[in-house]
């Protein structure tokens, strides 16, 4: 292993203890989650980077050797999408149910409307 090698892993291991970091610190609310995604996105390009200048074996074994942290952070994203689509699956069932009040209304204004006009007539 490279000198140059060396600093790249070190510097891959410092980028998933913060991306791990990040995700332990996820509070279970959809706030979190977005602001998580949002800045774990920043994390990951980086470790891509920093890949594409890894050989292959030295990605395997940094792979091998921080499997577990891979794992934690995998579980909290898994954790963080089921939150998500329940969080998605409320909002489409609030505003279905919106649009049915919404229906009901203009249904009720128009035949009062009308009715209202006929008695004018």
């Amino acid at each position: 292993m490279s000198q140059s090698s060396s600093r790249l892993l070190k510097k891959k291991k410092a980028v998933l203890l913060n991306l791990l970091e990040l995700y332990e610190n996820y509070s279970y609310n959809l706030e979190s989650a977005l602001a998580i995604f949002k800045e774990s996105e920043k994390l990951i390009k980086e470790i891509e980077e920093l890949d594409s200048k890894l050989s292959d074996s030295d990605k395997e074994q940094f792979k091998n050797k921080f499997e577990e942290s891979w794992q934690v952070i995998i579980q909290k994203h898994k954790e963080m999408m089921t939150l998500i689509n329940v969080e998605t699956t409320l909002l489409k069932n609030q505003m279905t149910q919106i649009s049915k009040k919404n229906q009901v209304i203009h249904s009720y204004m128009d035949k009062n409307q009308s009715m209202f006009l006929d008695r004018q007539a």
